[in-house]
């Protein structure tokens, strides 16, 4: 019975450390949810998020100048030294001094205060506005340059762990012939320069997977990082390396392509704040108008008998106009750094719209080059397939050598590493040509 129950522990062990790391290799991720995981948890969208919540704050700040303003205020004075009224001597009255209030002042106070006019309320709301449209496009661009980043780390990771393969697959084959050269050297058929010879292969194929193998963990640390995935998480990427169809489509019209840049975009929208802030300084040369009101409650007495205070009521409504006349060149002052500041926008629009330019047509020619060295690759990556494959037969028959077949499976294995940095540095100029042309 215990033997029975030490069995059931056991295999209740087993299951269990089974299902952990089954667990702990079960993030299969393609590009496209790992996109979608990015957009949740990348902390640069967050931040960016955070900006356009707080300009939508702001604008709403804004629109609140439009709105009456009601203030409460009570206050209590002990008059140590009343206030007094000089009575003038024209009228008979000797010129005395006449105290006023009493001791003890009390004062509650509402007033109420309603915009009419206001130039600088008006041009204050659409600079707000302006300044959402650019704190959009920001969080837009941020997003862009998220994706590419994501898209280059997975795709980087997903190479390099192909390389890794083709190192793994090519010590396999150094091994399978070095198994079988040992053998023949026994029988006599091969010497002993085949023999050290495949040792050398054997060696060279460790040494090459290990360099591979170096490369997979920082690259997958750089994709849950742009992820915000934690550094224990094991990934398996599930995306094809090959090229895919609408990748190998690209349009070559700079002017219609550069229409959904995110910088140029943020640098257009820049010049408009530039423009509301020029309206913005002219408004101070404008008067404003507020209807006001204000109710007061208020008594005065020596002692402190609450029940016997006359609280007294008054209140008025009235407009008020308020301009300025002087004051002392600054609203001139303004409105010329908003000009100058107006300037320096459109100078940088026009530098980086010519970059700009200059940038896609050296990516567009990256990507044709690309392309041709990736079909290019590809056939010699077949065409050295079929090489080793007949070498390997020809060695099995005893008519090939053992150095035709090293050769064969180098240049094999060349070839698909080559046809692999061709994928990569194709994929790499086309994420760059849709971040320019500001495309998901």
């Amino acid at each position: 019975m215990k033997l029975n129950k030490t069995k059931i522990l056991f295999l209740l062990a087993i299951i269990l450390v089974t299902h952990t790391n089954y667990a702990q290799d079960s993030i299969p991720l393609n590009l496209e949810s790992a996109i979608k995981l990015a957009l949740d948890k990348n902390t640069d969208i967050i931040i960016a998020n955070y900006q356009v919540y707080t300009s939508e704050f702001a604008l709403k700040e804004a629109k609140g100048n439009f709105l009456p303003k009601l203030y409460a205020s009570a206050n209590y004075n002990r008059n140590i030294n009343r206030q007094v009224i000089f009575l003038p001597t024209a009228f008979g009255m000797g010129g005395g001094v006449t105290e006023l209030g009493a001791d003890n002042d009390y004062r509650a106070t509402l007033n109420l205060s309603v915009p009419i006019f206001s130039h600088f309320n008006n041009n204050n709301k659409k600079l707000i506005e302006t300044r959402l449209n650019y704190q959009n496009e920001v969080a837009r661009n941020t997003r862009l340059n998220v994706i590419n980043s994501i898209k280059k780390a997975y795709f980087n990771y997903l190479i390099a762990q192909e390389m890794v393969k083709v190192r793994q697959k090519q010590l396999k084959s150094a091994q399978e012939t070095f198994i079988d050269i040992e053998k023949r050297k026994k029988l006599g058929t091969l010497t002993d320069y085949d023999f050290t010879t495949a040792k050398v292969q054997v060696a060279q194929a460790k040494n090459s997977l290990l360099e591979a193998q170096n490369t997979i963990l920082p690259l997958a640390n750089n994709l849950k990082l742009v992820l915000g995935l934690k550094k224990n998480d094991i990934l398996k990427l599930t995306e094809s390396v090959a090229l895919l169809e609408h990748e190998l489509v690209f349009e070559e019209n700079p002017s219609e392509l550069l229409s959904q840049n995110s910088t140029l975009k943020q640098l257009e929208i820049d010049i408009e704040v530039k423009k509301n802030q020029i309206k913005l300084a002219k408004s101070a040369f404008f008067p404003t108008l507020d209807a006001v009101g204000a109710y007061n409650y208020q008594a005065q007495e020596d002692g402190f008998h609450f029940s016997d205070y006359r609280w007294i009521n008054t209140s008025f409504v009235g407009l008020k106009l308020q301009f300025s006349i002087f004051n002392g060149n600054i609203t001139k002052n303004k409105l010329q750094q908003a000009k100058i500041a107006k300037n320096i926008s459109e100078e940088q629009k026009e530098y980086t719209t010519e970059a700009t330019k200059m940038q896609l047509q050296v990516l567009l020619s990256q990507l044709e080059f690309a392309k041709q060295k990736t079909e290019v690759q590809k056939e010699n990556m077949n065409l050295t397939e079929e090489a080793l494959r007949l070498t390997k037969k020809r060695y099995q028959l005893g008519v090939g050598t053992f150095l035709e077949v090293n050769n064969a499976e180098l240049s094999y294995t060349q070839a698909r590493l080559f046809w692999l940095q061709a994928i990569s540095d194709y994929k790499s100029a086309y994420y760059d040509y849709q971040l320019v042309i500001g495309q998901y």
